[in-house]
């Protein structure tokens, strides 16, 4: 009888351990998804408050050209001044609260403090005085005391911490267009994803022999550098200042259309041709979506092409978020729940034809016209490649790789980015994706994301 009792506890210990273990088993994993639900809702809340945010400055920059047009008219050359000077802080400095909004969204969805994402922008806003300020030549700033003014206000915006990263700022000394530089190509060396070298890189496999081989890291360009200038870095604008006549820049059928103005008013007007007035116009980004894809391989992540009137890039922000996820089993400190979206303002405008066409049907003159922010695939905006939000990748590009394409893969720190490019000078590595492709190559396809015709999706990542 004493036998079976051992049994009977014996064998209720083991369902008591095994009830346990299935707890807390269904404890990690309630948390794990309760924090991704977290990161997703929380990033793609800060990117639509970021893209309302950008909408509403695209509206007033727009309403103050068409007010310079009037003043311009009326020949008010103190009102011109003055609504040339709001436009450029507006372009210049106000992109920077959206930094503010995003943290706001963020935080409201149960995110902490990104601390070495704050780090980073501490760190950019030093650089921002120690070169920007003291090289005008470099960086020509829009008025005296410009770039100690955007210093502080980027301090002034992360104050408070940083929850929602901006993960597209573009550094108006920053240049793209070096494979080193885009992360993707790391993660294709991390998972041997050989149909991205296929489509991306092809032929680098087997025309690379080592760390030599690479061209140097590009500087960007003086004159885009200068266009930059008058941009916020953070959550861009991508507007274009352009000098001149407005009748020479848009024509009079235009201005009369914007002011309700007559042909006499324009010729008694002696500001409208004044060569010295400034007026913003949408900028290169400014593109049709389509436009990414030059060579008709059609790599724009929707099924079927946009409406007409929703068919260009722009602005548009990318937010960053991160959670940890506690790990209730061991004593280590969980992993990180990480999670970026897109979302860029919306509008239409009426064309000279009366019909509803796309922003910068009216020759590319920003005028009032955004109604509303939608969240959009990460790879149909400009910037996604930067990452600029990913303290890790920020640190390998503006640190390990000078060293890297001096020294070689013997002098790179451990980081997982370095770690790929130590795979990547290993011979049979690149040979292995030869010789797979070789073979396989017919059977890469590129994938397309979901999304309907109007512009927008459901989900922003």
């Amino acid at each position: 009888m004493k036998a079976k009792s051992g049994q009977i506890v014996l064998y209720l210990v083991l369902v008591l351990v095994a009830i346990t273990f299935l707890a807390v088993m269904n404890v990690s994993a309630y948390l794990g998804v309760s924090a991704k639900n977290k990161t997703m809702n929380a990033g793609d809340a800060a990117a639509l408050a970021v893209a309302k945010y950008q909408g509403e400055l695209l509206n007033k920059i727009g309403s103050l050209n068409i007010e310079h047009l009037k003043a311009a008219i009326e020949n008010d050359e103190e009102k011109c001044n003055s609504i040339m000077k709001e436009v450029r802080e507006t372009c210049f400095l106000a992109p920077l609260e959206g930094i503010r909004l995003g943290n706001e969204a963020a935080k409201a969805n149960g995110i902490e403090i990104d601390d070495r994402m704050g780090q980073i922008l501490k760190q950019h806003a030093n650089d921002i005085r120690v070169h920007y300020v003291v090289t005008p030549e470099l960086y020509p700033p829009l008025w005296e005391g410009a770039w100690e003014e955007y210093a502080l206000r980027l301090e002034l915006a992360i104050a408070s911490g940083v929850y929602a990263g901006p993960d597209n700022i573009d550094f108006v000394d920053a240049a793209g267009g070096h494979l080193l530089m885009v992360e993707q190509f790391y993660n294709a060396i991390a998972g041997r994803n050989w149909c991205w070298f296929h489509f991306n890189a092809p032929g680098i496999l087997g025309t690379y022999s080592s760390y030599q081989s690479w061209d140097p890291l590009p500087f960007a360009d003086p004159e885009k550098r200068r266009q930059r200038c008058a941009n916020s870095e953070v959550y861009s604008l991508n507007l274009n200042p352009r000098t001149g006549s407005a009748v020479d820049l848009l024509g009079t059928n235009l201005i009369m259309r914007l002011t309700g103005s007559t042909i006499e008013e324009l010729q008694n007007s002696y500001i409208i041709t004044n060569q010295n007035q400034v007026w913003y116009f949408y900028g290169d980004m400014w593109r049709k979506w389509w436009e990414m894809d030059p060579d008709g391989e059609w790599q724009f992540p929707v099924v079927g092409p946009p409406k007409k009137e929703y068919d260009v890039r722009g602005a548009a922000a990318v937010c960053r978020v991160t959670k940890l996820i506690p790990d209730v089993i061991s004593d280590s400190k969980g992993q990180k729940s990480v999670w970026s979206a897109a979302a860029k303002p919306f509008g239409t405008v009426e064309n000279l034809d009366g019909e509803t066409d796309v922003v910068t049907a009216l020759r590319n003159f920003v005028v009032p016209s955004f109604t509303d922010a939608k969240l959009v695939p990460l790879d149909a905006v400009g910037g996604k490649d930067l990452s600029t939000a990913d303290p890790d990748w920020m640190l390998h590009v503006r640190e390990h790789l000078p060293k890297y394409l001096d020294d070689g893969p013997g002098t790179l720190p451990s980081c997982y980015y370095c770690s790929q490019l130590k795979l990547w000078e290993r011979d049979y590595f690149r040979q292995s994706g030869r010789r797979w492709l070789k073979y396989n190559s017919d059977t890469c396809i590129r994938s397309h994301g979901p999304g309907p015709a109007h512009g927008g999706t459901p989900h922003g990542h």
